[in-house]
């Protein structure tokens, strides 16, 4: 299952729109773990450090306690839950082209 659906979710964490987003919300360019981590734990809300690393096993807890607290600092988890929507639209939307809005695609991601 992941083979199949990591290539249709990882566009938010790589995609130009995504970068550009995270750039309006205020987060830098240089440093993408305050975003990345934003991206993934905004559905959690306000989690901290301890909760963050409790979700995102992989990762160690001295990496996620240097960059969630950051994260929030910069942008509320509901403003990150819109900013990941629009990238993820807008991404599709290049990626699919003049066919993205078509209602087999809006069947497709309520059936996702």
């Amino acid at each position: 299952m992941w083979h199949l659906l990591e290539p249709v979710h990882a566009v938010v964490y790589y995609a130009p729109e995504a970068y550009e987003e995270a750039a309006a919300l205020g987060y830098g360019t240089a440093e993408r773990w305050p975003a990345y981590f934003a991206w993934r734990a905004a559905p959690l809300g306000p989690a901290g450090a301890e909760e963050t690393t409790a979700a995102f096993h992989s990762f160690s807890p001295d990496m996620v306690a240097r960059y969630v607290p950051e994260s929030w600092r910069i942008a509320a988890p509901e403003a990150v839950l819109a900013a990941r929507t629009r990238a993820v639209t807008r991404t599709y939307a290049a990626l699919l082209g003049p066919g993205a809005d078509a209602p087999s695609v809006a069947e497709a991601a309520t059936l996702a």
